[in-house]
């Protein structure tokens, strides 16, 4: 079983619903600055081939804006492991099993650790 473990400084940015105008289809600012970062901060940490599945789990721990869906949160990491070519995908084929918490605290700086482990039966 291969193990990998990725730290993600900072508040994490709940996955923006796309807006729509006249002038086409975007994602909010901030979160696509995020979203660059988070992908930025990901490759540094992780070289090799794309994982074909892994059951994940995502931490966070620290000041992080407790507003947010879980969902929405766990999402913008997923869609950045994909981005940074750490996962080929996040359909549940290739990510049988997600676990989300967090650990609050006022004292902290908030961080996400977020776990792949690789190896899990078809």
């Amino acid at each position: 079983m291969t193990t990998l473990t990725f730290n993600l400084t900072g508040p994490i940015v709940p996955k923006a619903r796309a807006r729509t105008t006249a002038n086409g289809t975007y994602h909010p600012h901030r979160y696509t600055d995020w979203k660059k970062e988070a992908i930025a901060d990901l490759s540094s940490q992780y070289q090799g081939e794309p994982l074909e599945r892994a059951v994940i789990s995502i931490q966070l721990t620290g000041r992080h804006n407790r507003q947010g869906d879980a969902d929405n949160v766990a999402g913008s990491i997923l869609d950045a492991l994909v981005q940074a070519r750490v996962l080929v995908d996040d359909n549940m084929k290739r990510v049988p099993s997600l676990a989300f918490s967090l650990e609050w605290d006022k004292k902290s700086e908030p961080m996400a650790t977020v776990v792949l482990s690789s190896e899990v039966a078809a």
